[in-house]
Parts: structure tokens; sequence; C-alpha cells
């Protein structure tokens, strides 16, 4: 019986190809290939603290607000789960009402729970030929708020996970309006705004308060994401202090070092003419192109480009003759391709293809290698 490192050790010295997050893949050059032992510190003299942060990381922490072009951005090491749970018990009382989409990740609805919140729920719109939840609609968030004028906080997810991207400068108004605030989950668009060929981030929109998680698609290690603060509507104080209680008091410095290392990586792409980005989408490109010729098999996207993370590659197996688990499977198995995800009926329910069974993405993750 493998113990975890052993197994973890096996599968990295393997030809598995990972289709999965992390985005860094596994590339030691992002930090020098330095073992975690060498840099695992506590908070020692000139290293600064995260909850008291004065030197370093307070630094740190500012040039990600300049990358992100936002008004202050609080490292997350707890992921963006923290950041949700934060931003959500910052902006709201108890007992208060929330406008929530429905497809929002479970942290929401840990928040919820904590401080007992009247949620009113939201639904996406849904693509009936490709099976695929779509994008929030700003007219939808205008009724619920009329209908509810009790609500204080509104809370999105943009990009959803297969990569739809709602209208947030619309839906910022509409709230705004309303004298509510926007939170939004771009936690699956930590990469948004850093090419053209990408949407533009949800900072640049008028979201209050937006969490990135850089793990997902950046090249920083699990558990890495960013809170982004915008405007003069938040509470920042409070947000500040419900993130000193939910993080760790023993933040992990190998996680800081990660998220610095990526910022860095990020502020060079900003400076130069021919960024990584430009390239990494000059193969997403070429790479639709040439899937569009499949016979079986088709790419799901939405029709609205500007609102669609084109770095997303879900596959749909509607009309293929195996289901999403056969795919899956003998990806893995024959061509040692690890997906990150699948959705679908089991084989033996409705043909074992279901409704529009997909693999999941298979290009997702930027691959700085």
């Amino acid at each position: 019986m493998y113990n975890i490192f052993d197994k973890l050790k096996n599968y990295s010295d393997s030809d598995y190809y990972a289709f999965h997050m992390p985005g860094h893949k596994r590339n030691l050059d992002l930090m020098d290939g330095t073992s975690p032992y060498r840099i695992d510190i506590t908070e020692i003299d000139g290293f600064d603290d995260l909850h008291h942060a004065e030197g370093i990381l307070k630094e740190a922490q500012e040039r990600a607000a300049e990358v992100y072009h936002a008004d202050e951005t609080h490292f997350l090491v707890n992921g963006s789960t923290v950041g949700i749970l934060s931003a959500i018990l910052g902006t709201t009382e108890k007992g208060d009402s929330i406008l929530v989409a429905r497809n929002c990740h479970k942290s929401v609805y840990h928040a919820i729970y904590l401080n007992e919140l009247d949620p009113v729920y939201i639904y996406p719109k849904f693509d009936t030929e490709q099976g695929l939840s779509t994008e929030i609609d700003a007219e939808d968030v205008q009724k619920a708020l009329e209908e509810h004028p009790k609500i204080r906080a509104v809370m999105i997810v943009s990009p959803t996970y297969d990569g739809v991207v709602s209208d947030i400068e619309k839906i910022a108004e509409i709230v705004h309006e309303a004298g509510c605030l926007l939170i939004v989950d771009e936690a699956h668009g930590a990469h948004f705004g850093f090419d053209p060929y990408f949407p533009e981030s949800a900072n640049m929109y008028g979201a209050d308060l937006v969490i990135n998680s850089l793990h997902k698609t950046l090249p920083a290690l699990t558990q890495t994401a960013l809170l982004h603060v915008n405007g003069e509507r938040v509470n920042r104080r409070k947000v500040k202090r419900y993130l000193d209680m939910l993080q760790t008091s023993s933040p992990s410095y190998i996680l800081m070092a990660s998220i610095d290392a990526c910022i860095h990586l990020l502020e060079e792409t900003q400076l130069q003419k021919c960024s990584i980005f430009q390239r990494i989408c000059g193969t997403y490109r070429y790479l639709r192109e040439e899937l569009k010729k499949l016979k079986y098999l088709k790419i799901i996207r939405t029709e609205n480009t500007d609102r669609y993370d084109r770095s997303k590659f879900v596959i749909s197996v509607k009309h293929a003759p195996m289901s999403s688990h056969e795919l899956y499977e003998r990806l893995l198995r024959d061509y040692h391709l690890q997906m990150e995800m699948l959705a679908g009926l089991c084989p033996g329910n409705d043909d074992g293809r279901g409704y529009a069974g997909r693999v999941g993405q298979i290009a997702g993750c930027i691959a700085c290698n």
C-alpha cells in the first residue's frame, strides 16, 4: 500500500499528462525547483505577517492589486473558499437577504448558513441543445432586486466552470442602483484581461469584490487565491476582520511565495510585447480549429465570444457512439491523458450518454511549461 507521498511521486514520474488543475503542470522551473522544506518558515524577523502586513507581504499584495487593476488585494492561502466566505460575511449582517446565483460554489451556501442569511435564488440561462448552463441575465437580476428590496448583496459566479461569462458591467450598474454590493466568484478567471483572447476581469467592470483562484488556470500552487476589493461601498475593515478570523494563523510562506512568483510572471507578461499568453492563445486558436473537424465530438461553447473563455475546452459526446464515462476511461487507460472531470449519466442509463454527456475541460489550464 502506497502512502500519499509515494503515490504522488509515482504519478509525477509517470507519463500521464495532466489536463487538470493546478495550472503549473508540475513545472519545477517556476520556483527554481527548490525543495519546499528549504523555504518553509514561520513569521520571523524580516518576513512580515500576513495578518498585520507592513513589509514584504504588504508590498507583494500591493503589486498584485496593481497587476489586477484592483483597489486592494489580499493573498489567500485557504483558497477562493475563504475569499468567498469573507466577502459574504463582510458585506452582510446576520439575517440579511442575499441574491445568489444557483450555480455558485458550496462555500457560498456555507456563508449563508454561518450568517443565517435569507437567500433569494436566481438561475442561469440554459442552452438545451448543448446541455450547458449559460450566463446570469442582467434583467433577471433587476427583476429580483425589485421584487426583494431587502437584498443587501448579490453573489454570482463568472466565469462558470464551463467558461461562461456574465455581463458583469451591466449587472454591476443594476446592483449599485439598488444600493447593493456585487460579489463575483471569478475563481476560474484569474487569467482574464492578460490577453485580448480572454474576457476582461470583473475588476474592470465595477464588481465590488472579486475572488480569483490562481492555482486553477495560472502557475501557482493549490490553495493559492486572491480577494480583490474595489470602490468605496465595501466595509474593508469588516472584510479584513473575517479574513483574519477564517484564514490560518500560520499562513504558508511556500504558498505566499508561489502567489508572489505568479504575480511576478504576470507583471513581466504585461511589460513584454510578446507574452506567454500570446503564444499559448495561438495554440488555443489552432486547437479549436482542428477540433471542429471531429465527426462525433463537439466543442461546447456559447455564441457570444466576448463573454466566453475560449481557453476552456469542453467536449460534448451527445452524438458520439460512446458515453462521456467511456471516453474519459479510454483517454486515461489508452492514452494516459488525465481529464479534470466528466459529466453525464453513467453507462446503462439512457444508453449511457445522458442528455449531453461531456468530458470536462481538456486544456483549460494555462500550462506554463
